[in-house]
């Protein structure tokens, strides 16, 4: 994970596998696509975006976490731009995706190891909900699956996050 560029943030509470973070603002590349609620394509879209197909034909460091996020009935997954794009990031060619800023603000993590599921992202979500109505939170957003690994590392060595967007109560 080292090699890669990921947001910036301020740890601000530590607490076991929680914490409360404060980003900086950052740019995505977002991949929603209605015909594909379950974003089969959604990673092959956005590696095929950083390896050139983008406008100005630039390859473009890849870069951790991977984003996921469920709205409603279907999922999207974004790609963090590198920094040092600013706001001049290329533009995709893909109609499926997009480019967005990420405001900054609180946020509130959960760290596991292991291959995600969705049973052990429900959970996640579920002990992180309960962290932060201990702590006098409350989630602002929806939550976001976050995946720092490719498919070959061994599940001991794998980061995986659920965040959230909170404020104080």
């Amino acid at each position: 994970m080292g090699k890669y560029e990921s947001p910036s943030y301020k740890v601000l509470t530590k607490d076991g596998i929680y914490e409360v973070r404060e980003y900086d603002d950052f740019y995505v590349v977002e991949y929603d696509n209605e015909f594909d609620p379950e974003i089969n394509q959604g990673f092959g879209t956005l590696f095929n975006y950083i390896s050139s197909g983008n406008e100005d034909k630039m390859k473009i460091a890849m870069t951790v976490p991977v984003f996921e996020e469920v709205t409603g009935d279907k999922k999207k997954m974004a790609f963090v731009v590198p920094g040092n794009f600013g706001e001049n990031i290329p533009k995709p060619n893909n109609s499926h995706l997009s480019v967005k800023k990420f405001d900054q603000g609180l946020f509130a993590t959960v760290t596991y190891s292991g291959f995600s599921n969705n049973a052990k992202e429900e959970k996640m979500k579920l002990l992180l909900e309960n962290w932060l109505k201990s702590k006098g939170y409350t989630g602002q957003s929806n939550y976001i699956l976050a995946l720092y690994n490719p498919p070959f590392v061994p599940p001991m060595f794998r980061k995986n996050e659920i965040i959230i967007r909170i404020k104080k109560r």
